[in-house]
């Protein structure tokens, strides 16, 4: 009996005290995620299990964080379940991201696509052909036909809204119409107002508009190419497409020369209106109403600088700013993009309602996603167009369909499960590999992992989260364990999961193991 490889031990928080008769213990693993009191914790983490009481150590086996299992066999464990989302979720659905220009009508210093201006103007202002952009979604059908789930179309640049660009954006639009495609879009927000009555008509419902400041604050980030000011016409756009029900998410890229300003921008935007209409519009769907406006919502992310990393600032002191500007820890994950992601997982794994389902893919790049440029070209991940020696494929025009390199099928094995460096640590379903582009700039590889603030970032909301989970209803047990359903696995089962290539077979085994549908009579 040992304690699992996978374990990881937390203190518990409540509010902004340490509860300290408790201890959260966490298997990145299998899932399970319980309290105990710190004493138990304590001997548990020395290895004394002879000190636990014999009701502490069935429960600690049963959910996985004590095993029998050595840690091959923990390790064969990671990589069936890793091999499950590879094979089911992940490859179920296509992500298609659309550039209809690499044009951009602003030059913000921290851009990753500052190189695409190297190709000068004439480059930069070619858009998107009609004839490619035919084979571009004779493509897309084809992908449907072979059983691929294509449900969204995002319009990418570059600048995607200039408003010299709605002709093309409209005939994209148009072809996801007729396909059926939802469409939204990334957009800084400039030209907006050329494209409200084109959101409307072709459904685009969401958009993520940056700003960086109040201001000269963010003028000086976001800078126009012209010199112009920027930031109140973004946010007067940004007033005009919810007034016609567009969702907006404003992001504000956070670096060292802008952090101060996080407690200005939030009294700026609760100035303008933006969070006052966005409670008043959340009321009135809780009292079953369907508002026109459109929902928003602002979150923080920190930015880095492979150039001039003296101005980078970590994802913590964004939270830090935001606490100090009177933001309680758990508001202030919610507006920071690196750590509510982590916070609703959790929470809905404390449903129980289903098991863990960890994902060992870090985001779309490693799962689907397909960035096309104006020329066809194929990218596995918005930071890296423009690269052509990135490229994963390119779009035969004249047989209307993608042509993959070498390159698609290596994306696809950068999942925690697979790389070497990730496979036997606690947080391989947690950080999941990091960011590519950042692997890049720290390895000189996208093929490698890149930890970046994952164990801090974690810890800080699980801790929180559970903490605040646990002083409403005080079940030890928070989340439902994968430890269970895998141990009742046989060998042909296993063997079955490990080397069919066939979905039919592989969910006919999963159903019947229960891997995936929680019995609601059991709870660990």
């Amino acid at each position: 009996m040992r304690k699992s490889t996978y374990e990881i031990i937390l203190p518990l928080i409540h509010g902004s005290e340490e509860i300290k008769d408790r201890t959260l213990l966490v298997n990145g693993l299998y899932g399970a995620i319980d309290v105990v009191k710190k004493e138990e914790a304590d001997k548990f983490a020395a290895g004394d299990f002879a000190g636990l009481s014999t009701a502490l150590r069935e429960r600690l086996l049963l959910r996985g964080h004590l095993t029998r299992k050595s840690e091959e066999e923990e390790l064969a464990d990671l990589k069936l379940i890793g091999r499950l989302y590879r094979l089911l979720p992940a490859r179920a659905g296509i992500g298609i991201v659309i550039m209809p220009t690499y044009d951009c009508n602003f030059r913000c210093p921290y851009c990753f696509e500052r190189h695409r201006l190297a190709n000068g103007q004439d480059w930069l202002s070619r858009t998107m052909s009609h004839e490619m952009i035919e084979a571009v979604f004779s493509a897309i059908e084809n992908y449907r036909a072979r059983g691929y789930a294509v449900n969204t179309c995002g319009f990418y640049g570059g600048e995607p809204f200039l408003a010299r660009n709605l002709p093309v954006v409209r005939e994209i639009a148009e072809r996801c119409k007729a396909l059926g495609l939802k469409i939204n879009a990334v957009t800084n927000g400039y030209d907006l107002e050329s494209y409200l009555d084109f959101m409307e008509e072709y459904g685009c419902k969401s958009l993520q508009i940056t700003v960086d400041g109040v201001g000269e604050a963010n003028d000086c980030r976001r800078i126009h190419k012209d010199g112009v000011p920027t930031y109140d016409r973004i946010l007067k756009n940004a007033e005009l497409a919810l007034q016609r029900g567009v969702r907006i998410s404003l992001r504000v890229n956070v670096g060292r020369e802008n952090i101060s300003g996080i407690g200005a921008l939030v009294e700026d935007l609760r100035a303008r209106g933006f969070i006052e209409k966005e409670k008043q519009r959340a009321a009135a769907r809780v009292m079953g109403e369907k508002p026109k406006r459109g929902k928003f919502s602002y979150y923080f992310k920190a930015t880095f600088d492979n150039k001039h990393s003296e101005t980078d600032v970590k994802e913590q002191d964004i939270i830090d700013e935001l606490m100090k500007n009177g933001f309680t820890a758990l508001e202030a994950i919610e507006l920071q993009s690196q750590y509510s992601p982590a916070a609703h997982e959790l929470k809905s794994l404390f449903t129980k309602k289903t098991f863990p389902q960890f994902s060992p893919v870090y985001c779309g790049s490693e799962s689907g996603m397909l960035v096309i440029d104006p020329f066809g070209r194929l990218y596995p991940c918005w930071d890296t167009v423009a690269m052509e020696e990135t490229a994963v494929g390119a779009t035969n025009v004249e047989t209307g369909r993608f042509f993959m390199n070498f390159s698609k099928a290596k994306w696809r094995t950068r999942t925690t499960d697979l790389m070497a460096a990730c496979q036997t640590c606690p947080y391989a379903f947690i950080c999941r590999g990091g960011c590519a582009s950042r692997a890049f700039a720290e390895h000189g590889s996208y093929f490698r992992e890149s930890c970046g603030e994952a164990k801090e970032i974690f810890a800080f909301v699980a801790s929180r989260v559970a903490g605040e989970a646990w002083e409403r209803n005080h079940e030890d047990e928070l989340s439902l364990s994968l430890a269970g359903p895998l141990s009742r696995l046989t060998d042909a089962e296993r063997k079955t999961l490990m080397e069919s290539r066939s979905q039919k077979e592989l969910f006919e085994v999963i159903k019947a193991a229960g891997l995936w549908e929680a019995d609601k009579k059991e709870q660990r």
